[in-house]
């Protein structure tokens, strides 16, 4: 289910943003007004034809991003140990 009226302050261009609600979960999206199709929230370049096509896409979007986490860095921990130079 796709719902509009943010108001048309939101309106960029041909594209419109949307609430999408799909499998008990609602997330803002755009609309290209020119074609209808739903455009991905996140990059804005694709565009899919069902919201269950637009959940798949921003779940690659956000594998891809795990994928492409780095790991925190290691801290050594140091022990003092008293350096006698005589």
């Amino acid at each position: 289910m796709v719902q509009t009226g943010l108001g048309p302050d939101m309106e960029q261009g041909n594209l419109k943003e949307v609430t999408v609600e799909f499998s008990g979960s609602r997330f803002r999206a755009f609309i290209d007004t020119s074609s209808g199709l739903l455009v991905c929230p996140i990059c804005r370049r694709t565009r899919v034809t069902s919201p269950e096509d637009l959940v798949a896409h921003i779940l690659a979007h956000a594998m891809k991003s795990l994928d492409k986490r780095r790991e925190p860095p290691q801290r050594a921990h140091v022990t003092s140990e008293s350096s006698s130079e005589e």
